[in-house]
């Protein structure tokens, strides 16, 4: 995979790293809940190290659970069949218990499970890899 260049401004540096950090800390939270999304945040934690040109991405794109599904987005946008459904099914939790939980304020569950329903669109629409790429 091509690496862009580091960001070379302090401050933006300083919010990579944050961002890097911070997403890291809730795909660990994610991988101990199991309503907590674990991929999404090790991708977007993986995306901050790559920006900052951090050696330390590698140590997330070999990890022998997850490092495939993170390549396999990062270099060519494909998603699993198994991760497409196990994020579907998430999302439909998710989107379950939001409107339960959301008594008087319909608008704002309604939103929500719209934005859920996009992102759910966007997953289903990226293409599967070839059987022989996915090596677990």
């Amino acid at each position: 995979m091509k690496r862009p260049s580091p960001v070379p401004r302090p401050i933006a540096r300083g919010l990579y790293r944050l961002g890097a950090s911070l997403f890291l800390l809730l795909g660990m939270v994610g991988m101990v809940l199991p309503v907590m999304p674990t991929t999404v945040f090790l991708l977007l934690s993986a995306w901050c190290l790559i920006r900052l040109g951090d050696p330390r991405v590698d140590r997330l794109l070999l990890h022998p659970r997850f490092g495939t599904p993170l390549r396999l987005f990062l270099e060519r946008g494909q998603v699993t069949r198994r991760g497409k459904l196990l994020a579907l099914a998430g999302m439909s939790v998710g989107a379950g218990i939001l409107y339960i939980t959301a008594e008087g304020q319909s608008w704002l569950a309604g939103g929500a499970i719209g934005l859920l329903a996009l992102a759910a669109l966007y997953v289903v629409s990226r293409p599967e890899p070839c059987p022989q790429t996915v090596r677990n």
